[in-house]
């Protein structure tokens, strides 16, 4: 992906107000046009669409995403895919809901989520980094082959009705939101943190900008891409657990429903504040974007269908934009 968009400078002051807005106009437009799309619905169903507790509904019903697509912009950042995110996630929840069937501690079933996460991310990143295999030739296979764990987990079967305190981990409500929304927004500060103000953030995206200058200047590229992917599948994994507590329970077949969605959040979130870059602020605008675009043609009396179109449309164009972006530069 190719670097941020120049900052406004002291020259800028003396350029007319159309010529900045040209200029600095795309890093917001995102913000411009999830501002435009609640203001229509809003104008338009304002029985159905501006209330607050349609609102709620949809910032909670985007937990799991949110949280997935900022799993997804760790691998990105340095050039990378990593598809098993949503894999990783649907195997820690199966074990988890068995782990509880069982009568075992919460306790135990952290200690098995984070190792899920970090072997299956060690795995990733030896066979992408190490061998040499495509990221998402590998991820991929890795996606296919972790739902056939995750069935055979649960023993071909589906698991509800799960009781104890792992409902609490994701259903506890904090100011009437619950849990599993806190750690999306939680997770958007830290990782925010991580990529604007930390000299990890900035090898992440040098890394994805150009491996060889990289190299070049003196970092360990290897180590941070395996890093990454090891990051990732821990962040997926114990968003296993989220998953599993707000179900209260698992279907082992759920993953591939939870892989689309991110990725476009993710993609059409490096279209928003820092163009060409994958982040996290950008990310929860653009999750935000989607849930108010498809919930108020829902609400229109769209089709299901158009979930699936609107998300696939949002992917496409934000692949499309990075891309113009990145030949002008």
């Amino acid at each position: 992906m190719p670097s941020e968009a120049r900052e406004a400078g002291p020259g800028d002051r003396d350029r007319p107000w159309t010529d900045l807005l040209a200029r600095h106009g795309g890093r917001y437009a995102l913000v411009f046009v999830l501002g435009a799309f609640i203001a229509t619905f809003a104008i338009w169903l304002p029985d159905k669409f501006w209330t607050e507790a349609n609102f709620r509904a949809m910032v909670n019903s985007q937990a799991i995403v949110l949280l997935l697509a900022l799993a997804a912009t760790i691998v990105l950042r340095t050039g990378d895919f990593d598809l098993s995110i949503a894999s990783v996630m649907t195997l820690t929840a199966a074990t988890s809901a068995v782990i509880v069937e069982d009568g075992r501690s919460l306790g135990l079933i952290f200690v098995v989520a984070i190792a899920v996460g970090i072997v299956v991310g060690l795995i990733n990143g030896f066979l992408v980094v190490k061998v040499g295999v495509s990221s998402f030739i590998t991820t991929l296979g890795m996606m296919t082959a972790l739902t056939g764990v995750a069935i055979a987990v649960t023993n071909s079967r589906q698991i509800y009705n799960l009781e104890g305190p792992m409902l609490t981990v994701a259903r506890y409500k904090i100011l009437d939101f619950p849990l599993r929304t806190w750690y999306g927004w939680a997770l958007v500060v830290v990782l925010w943190y991580v990529y604007e103000r930390t000299p990890v953030g900035r090898y992440l995206l040098f890394i994805g900008g150009g491996r060889d200058a990289a190299r070049l200047a003196g970092l360990n590229v290897d180590a941070i891409r395996i890093g990454s992917f090891v990051a990732s599948s821990i962040v997926a994994a114990l968003t296993g657990i989220v998953l599993a507590g707000f179900l209260g329970g698992i279907d082992p077949n759920i993953g591939p429903s939870f892989l689309l969605q991110p990725f476009a959040a993710a993609f059409l979130g490096a279209t928003a504040l820092h163009i060409g870059r994958f982040n996290a602020v950008g990310t929860i605008i653009a999750i935000y974007l989607l849930v108010v675009g498809i919930t108020g043609l829902t609400l229109l009396g769209a089709e299901r269908w158009v979930n699936e179109v609107f998300n696939g449309g949002a992917l496409v164009l934000a692949v499309m934009f990075a891309r113009l972006v990145g030949r002008r530069r």
